[in-house]
C-alpha cells in the first residue's frame, strides 16, 4: 500500500446546512456565515454544515471534523464521513457534512478542524458573539 498524501485544500466553508443532490451528488451550501449571535449561553444550534473541497489526494481517507471552543480548548462537537478511496491525485473532490445538536458553552472563538486518518489538514474559525439579535445577522 502506498503512503497516503496530505490533501491540498481548495475550499473550507461553514454554513447552516449542506444539501447533497441524490442524483448528481452536487452540494448546495445554504446560509454561509463567519459568525453567530446568541442572547444567552449555553445556546444550542440545531445544525451546522461544513463543506470542503480537496485535491492532490491519493489513497484511502477517513475524514473527521471537530468543533473546538478555542477559549477553553474544549471539543463541543464532531462528525465523520464514510471512508473513501481516491485513485487520481489530479482530480478535485468535494464533501459536505452536517453536524447536529451543537451546544455553544459561551461566547468566543470556535474552530472547525478537518482531519484525514487522524492527520490534521486545515481549520476554519468563527466567532460566537453575545448580543441582542441585530437585524440581518446570523442567530445561533
Amino acid at each position: 500500500m502506498s503512503e497516503v498524501l496530505k490533501p491540498s485544500v481548495q475550499a473550507f466553508l461553514v454554513c447552516d446546512t449542506i444539501i447533497i443532490d441524490s442524483l448528481t451528488g452536487k452540494k448546495s451550501i445554504i446560509g454561509a456565515f463567519t459568525h453567530l449571535w446568541a442572547k444567552t449561553f449555553p445556546c444550542q444550534h440545531p445544525q451546522m454544515g461544513v463543506y470542503f473541497c480537496l485535491t492532490d489526494a491519493l489513497g484511502s481517507y477517513e475524514f473527521e471534523i471537530q468543533l473546538i471552543y478555542l477559549d477553553k480548548d474544549q471539543l463541543v462537537g464532531k462528525g465523520t464521513l464514510s471512508p473513501i478511496e481516491i485513485q487520481d491525485r489530479l482530480q478535485t473532490h468535494d464533501f459536505g457534512l452536517n453536524i447536529t445538536s451543537l451546544v455553544f458553552p459561551g461566547p468566543g472563538r470556535y474552530e472547525f478542524r478537518l482531519y484525514a486518518g487522524g492527520q490534521f489538514i486545515t481549520q476554519k474559525d468563527f466567532q460566537v458573539i453575545q448580543k441582542d439579535f441585530p437585524h440581518r445577522q446570523k442567530e445561533a
